[in-house]
């Protein structure tokens, strides 16, 4: 658990994922699977954040890939990691927003318009510990593939993650299903667990 005292926030160095991290556009989940592994998170506490939603799609705001800096990018799911250092920061590998930001800066922009209230949002978010999520966390990437066979876009270069038999990133984004870690609204975050204090 992260030592608390003195817990005035500290803003950790910015860092570019080009030269730090291991990334493949469009496989977030994989992307975050290794990033929770980094050395800089050793004695954090860290979740991974699976965000899905009702219906097919979310909007993201300060997302690498719109086509315009004023745009959403619809995402139907996404993968973040959220970590506690004298705060509580998002890595968004995909966002423009920085990387890290903070927690309460990156749910606001990224999801909430101005005189928007997270009340009214969609989003919904499954937090796993980042153990849980290293140990557990299964892909076939069947979800990337077109009914013509053909990727939905290019995968990465690295070996299927594939801890157990089945891939279970469907099973985990809905969250209908029994599942790893807690599943909250965005006002339940926003007004609580980013004071944020996730059991």
């Amino acid at each position: 658990m992260p030592d608390r005292e003195n817990d005035s926030q500290v803003v950790p160095e910015q860092v570019t994922v080009a030269h730090r991290f291991r990334y493949t556009p469009y496989y977030c989940e994989e992307n975050i699977w290794y990033l929770a592994q980094e050395e800089c998170f050793r004695g954090q506490e860290t979740h991974a954040v699976l965000i899905s939603g009702k219906g097919p799609y979310r909007r993201f705001w300060h997302q690498a890939n719109a086509k315009h800096p004023d745009l959403p990018v619809l995402w139907d799911y996404h993968a973040i990691l959220l970590s506690y250092r004298k705060g509580w920061w998002v890595w968004d590998l995909d966002t423009t927003l920085g990387l890290p930001v903070s927690a309460d800066s990156y749910f606001h922009k990224t999801f909430l318009r101005p005189n928007h209230d997270a009340k009214d949002s969609d989003v919904i978010l499954r937090l796993i510990p980042a153990a849980e999520y290293v140990e557990a966390f299964c892909s076939d990437r069947s979800h990337m593939k077109l009914p013509s066979g053909d990727w939905a876009a290019p995968p990465p270069g690295w070996p299927m993650i594939q801890n157990g038999e089945e891939s279970n990133l469907l099973d985990w984004l809905d969250v209908s299903k029994d599942g790893p870690g807690q599943v909250l609204t965005l006002a339940d975050l926003v007004t609580g667990p980013i004071a944020l204090s996730v059991e």
